[in-house]
């Protein structure tokens, strides 16, 4: 499970001359919302549509994963994992991400985007 928490702090700073010093004081933590592995995978596949590309770099993806959604970085490898399964992707070199269907090269975006019309048509055929 994945929380997404709000933390109140009170900060203490103390001088001596030119030093400084902090203290950190928590004094209350809430749980906002929780999410499982797949959902957070799932919302971070929607909003990353188009950023996910055919050779991505891993690093990149951490960055995004850190910076956008908090994900701590011992958690980012196994998140990048779990979008590596979802898309078909693999990583030869442990740097850079491919897909794995060399026939149909592109993001993430295209092959999404078809899916959803095939799948909308599909519905259409029943009615």
């Amino acid at each position: 499970m994945y929380y997404d928490i709000r933390l109140s702090a009170l900060e203490y700073l103390h001088f001596e001359g030119e030093r400084q010093a902090c203290r950190y004081v928590v004094e209350n933590i809430e749980i906002q919302d929780t999410l499982t592995e797949e959902e957070l995978v799932r919302s971070i596949l929607q909003s990353l549509q188009k950023v996910i590309h055919d050779g991505i770099k891993v690093e990149t993806l951490i960055e995004v994963l850190q910076e956008n959604y908090g994900v701590t970085g011992s958690c980012c490898m196994g998140i990048i994992e779990r979008i590596q399964l979802e898309l078909g992707m693999y990583c030869p070199d442990r740097k850079r991400l491919y897909f794995a269907d060399p026939e149909e090269p592109g993001s993430y975006t295209k092959k999404n985007t078809l899916y959803f019309l095939f799948d909308s048509y599909s519905q259409f055929l029943q009615l």
